[in-house]
């Protein structure tokens, strides 16, 4: 099992247990694509800012979700964004 498939299946893990959806931002040779998990389809960017900037757009329509960004160099950055609390 590679990597990217044993990560995205622990992300599925906590997202049963939290109900939190998780977005993708990774490159795959044709540019930077950006998934919802549980989603099939893949928005394609250029650069990796545009799309971070998508990735994170889908986290907040979709709270509470999380952001993970796979960088080329092998690094990942993870952000959570929550609903808002009613006081």
């Amino acid at each position: 099992m590679s990597l990217a498939i044993r990560k995205e299946s622990e992300l599925r893990e906590v997202e049963e247990a939290t109900g939190r959806r998780w977005v993708i931002v990774a490159a795959d040779g044709k540019g930077w694509y950006v998934r919802l998990e549980g989603r099939r389809g893949l928005d394609r960017f250029p650069n990796v800012t545009q799309a971070i900037h998508r990735g994170r757009r889908l986290a907040h329509q979709h709270k509470p979700s999380g952001l993970v960004v796979r960088y080329t160099d092998g690094e990942e950055e993870e952000s959570c964004y929550e609903p808002a609390v009613s006081p």
